[in-house]
């Protein structure tokens, strides 16, 4: 699918046609193969856009006469990223989709081809308006994120997290980890394309790249926000297995303290040796019982005294 910009819009082209005039294109990986040798595209630009989605990353290679860049955005789950590659030359601007799971990738496209007035409208503006698309709606995710992590506090301190919460807190470590990374590859881009080292824009557009920049920057500082948070989290819950953990061998303490007495007392008297008056009295064993007893009232008394019950 190709658009060429006319003074009365965006025109529909159903092949891409030489002209002076902005032309944008959405296409897949085997239109790309076809077109790269007439607009001039490396091999190895190509090459990239067939590797493997475990492969890609964001970046831009800065040529001669255009710039090549790869996306893989990010959904904090490797197996849902889709990844696209763009190719940006003087009048022309091609998005090419390499995979697109969800159908999120032509959206942005559609929404970035809307968003400016055709009149006004220009290379630098319209890859403007797609890389923010691409990361429209992920402020909302992220505070999405902040609210279960507060969820996870409530839980620590109401002592309901279970076994299942440490598993809670990689998988959300590892997500924010892979939306860090997401940022600061997107900051790159912005940052290369603002830098406008093979002159494709003028530099009237260079602005929209510092608004990118700085939006996606705001992104990332969220996302470390939320990695610290959820550090603290951690922690919290690591203090709480210590409090746990704690009061389980306050516990073992008591009835160690508790026995110890009696266990001396019951060995004492288990000797059984012929010398002992108690072992032929008469109320020996009543003797003896009202012995334990009193010295584990004694010991309780104690311990309560001193809050260890």
């Amino acid at each position: 699918m190709f658009y060429q910009l006319t003074p009365n819009g965006l025109i529909d082209q159903p092949i891409l046609q030489e002209s002076d005039a902005l032309t944008v294109g959405y296409i897949n990986v085997e239109t790309l193969q076809n077109l790269a040798p007439t607009l001039g595209f490396s091999p190895s630009t190509v090459r990239q856009c067939r590797e493997e989605v475990r492969y890609f990353r964001n970046s831009v290679e800065v040529y001669d006469t255009y710039s090549f860049g790869t996306i893989k955005r990010t959904t904090g789950d490797e197996n849902g990223d889709d990844c696209i590659a763009l190719y940006i030359k003087k009048g022309l601007f091609l998005v090419v989709d390499i995979r697109d799971s969800d159908g999120s990738t032509r959206a942005a496209f559609e929404v970035a081809l809307a968003r400016f007035s055709p009149k006004a409208l220009s290379a630098g503006k319209l890859i403007f308006a797609f890389l923010d698309a691409m990361i429209e709606g992920d402020g909302k995710i992220l505070e999405d994120k902040e609210f279960a992590l507060s969820e996870g506090e409530e839980q620590i301190l109401c002592n309901k997290a279970d076994d299942s919460f440490i598993a809670f807190l990689l998988a959300e470590r590892r997500r924010l980890l892979l939306w860090r990374n997401y940022y600061e590859q997107m900051i790159d881009i912005g940052k290369t394309l603002g830098e406008n080292e093979n002159a494709l824009f003028p530099r009237s557009d260079l602005r929209y790249f510092k608004i990118f920049t700085d939006k996606a920057e705001r992104l990332e500082r969220g996302v470390r926000a939320l990695y610290e948070q959820l550090i603290q989290l951690r922690e919290a819950y690591q203090s709480m297995l210590d409090i746990r953990l704690d009061s389980v061998m306050k516990i073992f303490t008591v009835l160690s303290a508790l026995f110890l007495p009696l266990t001396l007392i019951t060995g004492w008297y288990g000797m059984n040796f012929k010398n002992m008056p108690e072992l032929s009295w008469r109320y020996g064993y009543l003797f003896v019982a009202t012995l334990c007893l009193t010295v584990a009232i004694l010991l309780i008394a104690f311990f309560k005294k001193r809050k260890f019950m």
